[in-house]
């Protein structure tokens, strides 16, 4: 018998996964984004330096640099 039979006929609720991320894991403790995340999506920094690289560009900022 599984656990989830035995736990119906108990009258228990499902059990709840336990979902923890290691403080360890993350660079800043209040900051979502882990280590292993990044791992998995190695392109996510240079698409963020061209993402910065443009909206300087649009904003004027290399005729402001002069």
């Amino acid at each position: 018998m599984g656990e989830a039979k035995r736990r119906e006929e108990l009258g228990l609720p499902p059990r709840q996964k336990e979902v923890e991320l290691y403080k360890s894991d993350r660079y800043i403790s209040w900051l979502p984004i882990t280590k292993s995340r990044i791992k998995k999506y190695p392109y996510m920094g240079v698409a963020t330096m061209a993402i910065g690289a443009i909206i300087f560009l649009v904003s004027g900022g290399a005729n402001s640099i002069n």
